[in-house]
């Protein structure tokens, strides 16, 4: 007697697909240009990120859905090699020179106040633009010594905050700080520091 098999397989497969979240992720960032010049002539340029401290951050949601009034001037400094160990989200105006991790460098003045020696530079922001804002015109520092500059921050909210090495004006906080992505950066008497600072989300 002959025996006729039927072989008889199936499969079956199924891939399930989720509908992507939509989602806006609002990622404010910054980012420093840094033009070096001696004696006239152009001898660095750094381009590098910041980190944005959660003092900024807290301002900048307070600002927008807390009813808190905006900051309308901002002034730019400098951190100095000198002392430092570290930058930290948790970084705040009050501690410039105390417990955060860097201390300002001052041996500067400022050419957009008349030379002040008193003064950190204003950043002069437009308005934004493709989410973005910046400074047209860079921002200046004319340096009177011979140090090393690790990188920069930028401060607001009271008038005070213009005042180079003050961590004491009321309301005054800390937007961002940032370190020379290549590497600390030498300066000597008589040699400028051209900045440009770009905010975007």
């Amino acid at each position: 007697m002959s025996v006729s098999q039927v072989n008889v397989s199936q499969k079956a497969g199924c891939n399930v697909v989720r509908a992507r979240k939509a989602e806006d992720q609002l990622e404010p960032r910054g980012k420093f240009v840094v033009e070096h010049f001696r004696k006239g002539v152009k001898i660095g340029h750094y381009e590098f990120p910041n980190g944005i401290v959660n003092q900024g951050k807290n301002k900048l949601l307070d600002v927008m859905f807390h009813g808190t009034a905006a900051i309308t001037t901002w002034w730019l400094g400098l951190i100095n090699n000198a002392s430092y160990s570290a930058l930290a989200a948790g970084d705040v105006y009050a501690q410039i020179g105390g417990t955060n991790g860097w201390i300002e460098f001052t041996d500067y003045t400022d050419p957009a106040n008349a030379g002040s020696a008193s003064t950190r530079p204003e950043w002069t922001e437009g308005a934004a633009s493709s989410q973005a804002v910046t400074n047209s015109s860079p921002v200046v520092f004319d340096i009177t010594g011979s140090a090393t500059v690790k990188g920069l921050f930028l401060v607001g909210g009271a008038a005070g905050a213009q005042t180079k090495g003050d961590n004491a004006a009321s309301g005054a906080i800390l937007w961002a700080t940032a370190l020379f992505g290549s590497g600390d950066v030498p300066v000597s008497n008589g040699d400028q520091l051209k900045v440009t600072y770009t905010v975007s989300a």
